[in-house]
């Protein structure tokens, strides 16, 4: 069996925040040891109901749970906080998702014990929650497939050069990405296991609301986005920007791993 190291970044979810941990503290025993968590927070306004602290961690038995927070805002800074987590990661494999897409048992059985090739890049299914923990994954429906969720190695996510942080508070940047990543691994697999996906119906703060960013296809999203992509485009050889971002290291639960 495999550690594996869950990111997550966030804004203002501390009920779909709970509920992960109402998700994880189910796990079975020999599940819980191989999982660290990792929570970066994206300047969630001050205030106990909507930023996450030191008191928001619970000890549910996983490996470690470890919470960061950036210290500068940009709006929907989504880049910024993967990028810190991958560096902050002390596992060889991290699954990168959404704070709305949670970890079932069966999935995360499925990738630390069944067999992964270090080059390639793996990719999740994904079902719609009917309703807050619990509940039976076989009574999920099948939702579209989710074009940020990845698992992949440390190394992978290096040779990628992470996410552009020229592009942090821009709506659409997921394909650039996703270029960059394919481009250095030997495959793209899609795996039968699933996320589950909360919808803002059933826990309202289970993703960032639309009134936080700018949605793609908006004039002036497009048009910034495309002027910093030509502004970068005219660098040499350039390279993403990563870890641009100051932060700070707000708590933790459990034990560190070693690499």
């Amino acid at each position: 069996m495999r550690p594996l190291t869950l990111v997550m970044p966030h804004f203002a979810n501390l009920s779909m925040l709970a509920e992960h941990h109402a998700v994880w503290a189910d796990y079975p025993a020999d599940l819980k040891p191989y999982l660290h968590v990792i929570v970066v927070d994206d300047c969630s306004p001050k205030g106990a109901a909507t930023r996450p602290t030191e008191h928001t961690l619970k000890d549910v038995g996983l490996a470690s749970e470890r919470l960061y927070r950036l210290q500068k805002k940009v709006r929907w800074n989504w880049l910024a906080c993967r990028n810190l987590g991958m560096d902050q990661a002390q596992t060889e494999w991290a699954l990168m998702t959404d704070m709305d897409h949670v970890l079932p048992a069966e999935t995360l059985r499925r990738l630390v014990c069944g067999d992964l090739e270090a080059e390639n890049v793996y990719r999740l299914s994904r079902v719609d929650a009917p309703r807050p923990w619990p509940y039976a994954l076989m009574d999920c429906k099948p939702y579209k497939f989710h074009p940020d969720t990845w698992l992949l190695t440390k190394r992978t996510f290096d040779r990628a050069g992470g996410y552009d942080e020229r592009f942090s508070g821009c709506y659409g940047t997921s394909g650039e990405w996703r270029d960059r990543v394919i481009a250095v691994a030997k495959a793209e697999v899609r795996l039968t296991q699933s996320m589950v996906r909360y919808p803002r119906e059933i826990i309202s703060d289970a993703s960032t609301h639309p009134s936080v960013y700018t949605r793609k296809g908006d004039p002036k999203n497009d048009a910034e986005l495309l002027a910093r992509r030509k502004q970068r485009d005219l660098i040499p050889d350039w390279k993403p920007l990563r870890l641009t971002f100051p932060w700070e290291f707000v708590a933790s639960v459990g034990a560190e791993v070693a690499a």
